[in-house]
């Protein structure tokens, strides 16, 4: 008797598949489920930071307590660039009133709250039609390029020095000698002509002339 036409092993196969085809649409459905519900949180999440930040924004609410819960709620929050730069704002938005930030930054807290809390909103509104996050402003960016700077000093801490500027090395120039003898402004000596040295080398031994003068006045005497 083949095995498959076995009504035991025909049981079992049907109860095997039953069992994995359970199991997989539990899984996905269980997965579906967690889905909408991150989603739902988050959707809840950004409205309610919207709110916040409007009334931050109008000068309504409580600062420790609004950037309290904004902290918490952003933590919450599945989307991580759009955790990410809510981070930053609400970071700004803590220390955008102190002396240094304002002084190094060039920007008043007045200006910087409004336009932290713009930004905030903006980030948020995207976030919830699910298009791209919109740039960050300039005044944003310096504050965020001054604020290590800015704590530092605000804690007391010295700011670092940045390193120091290593000199190039230079190449020693020759120094001049007593010894080295300067040619400019001398003249070489002229040359002798040839006629002059042979006459020269002549000069020392009597001619044939003067030779023969002087036998002649010999045998006159």
């Amino acid at each position: 008797m083949p095995l498959i036409e076995n009504p035991i092993v025909l049981i079992l196969l049907g109860a095997t598949i039953s069992l994995v085809t359970s199991v997989v649409v539990t899984t996905l459905h269980a997965r579906q489920i967690r889905r909408a519900e991150l989603r739902s949180g988050t959707r809840a999440s950004a409205r309610n930071l919207t709110s916040a930040f409007i009334a931050e924004r109008e000068g309504d609410s409580d600062k420790t307590e609004f950037l309290s819960e904004a902290e918490l709620t952003v933590m919450s929050m599945t989307d991580r660039k759009t955790r990410e730069r809510l981070t930053a704002v609400v970071r700004l938005l803590r220390e955008h009133d102190l002396p240094e930030v304002e002084q190094l930054s060039g920007v008043g807290a007045t200006t910087a709250k409004r336009v932290l809390c713009d930004h905030a909103l903006d980030v948020l509104g995207a976030h919830l039609r699910a298009d791209r996050l919109p740039e960050v402003p300039s005044v944003m960016r310096k504050m965020l390029s001054v604020e290590e700077e800015a704590l530092s000093i605000h804690s007391g801490e010295k700011p670092k020095a940045g390193a120091p500027i290593e000199k190039s090395s230079v190449t020693p120039r020759p120094r001049h000698t007593g010894s080295t003898v300067k040619t400019t402004g001398t003249r070489k000596p002229a040359k002798t002509p040839k006629s002059t040295k042979s006459t020269s080398k002549g000069a020392g031994r009597p001619s044939a002339t003067e030779e023969k003068e002087k036998e002649s006045a010999f045998w006159d005497d």
